[in-house]
């Protein structure tokens, strides 16, 4: 093997280690998005007290806790 050669097969391996572990990072990582609080939608809605969307029903319960 020449020494070309094996510095090829080394820049190679590295790259698909980086792509392996890039990959497995961005696949399992947890999603800590935070979620919604409809703080805009909803307090500006007219019809909130009558609302059966789940939304509504977060939106209420969250500020019911105030």
């Amino acid at each position: 093997m020449e020494r070309r050669d094996f510095l090829n097969n080394l820049a190679r391996g590295s790259i698909l280690i980086g792509l392996s572990l890039m990959s497995g990072i961005l696949l399992f990582k947890k999603n800590e998005a935070p979620d919604c609080d409809f703080q805009f939608i909803c307090s500006k809605c007219k019809q909130l007290t009558e609302c059966k969307l789940p939304e509504a029903a977060k939106y209420k319960e969250i500020n019911s806790l105030k």
